[in-house]
């Protein structure tokens, strides 16, 4: 478990830092990552960014969680299931509060599509973290191929950068939504280690008796 308890640490001081958004350092951050990513604009490029970018809408993930969870309980995979239901509803719920109580207002111009409510930290990257690393790690238990876990890192990354793209983020709205993600990814991995850890340990015990 020690490797879940510094990947939890390295976020929650991701997060810590990203918090102070409005300083000079994050702001000079901001200025230089997301001229460089508009930087990439093109015309042609827009509307394949545009539709990427609904990969982490949450009525997107919400279809595809409910989808993933009825097939895994129709397997018999109760705790996978919940599981995966809470990467989303808890990350949802929490990103919500979170924008609330920072009420970063999104960036004004160079926008290729509108969004409402406020900037900081991204629900898309957050939730979509979350959502799609925690899919993830359950594909990982089966099957036990590192190209699963790169493929669950990797789909955020670009979700994070596309949101920055179609400007209605700033970069440290995506990075604490990494981290946040992240974090609520790797409790549910330890949820998900312990209770199948200890069902084992009472099969065991059970066949000790018998």
């Amino acid at each position: 478990m020690k490797k879940y308890n510094i990947l939890l640490s390295v976020c929650s001081v991701s997060f810590i830092l990203l918090v102070f958004y409005d300083t000079r350092i994050v702001r000079a951050f901001d200025d230089a990552a997301r001229d460089i990513i508009l930087s990439f604009r093109e015309e042609s490029f827009n509307e394949l960014v545009i539709a990427f970018t609904y990969v982490g809408d949450a009525k997107v993930l919400g279809v595809l969680c409910i989808i993933s969870v009825i097939g895994l309980f129709l397997v018999r995979k109760w705790l996978s299931g919940i599981l995966l239901l809470a990467s989303i509803g808890l990350s949802y719920g929490l990103n919500l509060v979170l924008k609330n109580a920072f009420e970063r207002e999104r960036p004004l111009g160079n926008r290729l599509l509108e969004e409402d409510g406020f900037s900081f930290p991204s629900g898309n990257a957050m939730v979509g973290t979350s959502f799609y690393l925690f899919s993830a790690f359950l594909l990982y238990q089966r099957y036990q191929k590192p190209w699963i876990l790169w493929i669950g890192a990797i789909l955020p990354f670009f979700l994070g950068i596309s949101r920055v793209y179609v400007g209605v983020h700033y970069p440290s709205d995506i990075l604490a939504g990494f981290s946040i993600g992240m974090a609520f990814c790797v409790c549910l991995a330890v949820i998900y280690k312990t209770v199948k850890a200890d069902s084992a340990e009472m099969q065991n015990n059970k066949h000790t008796y018998l």
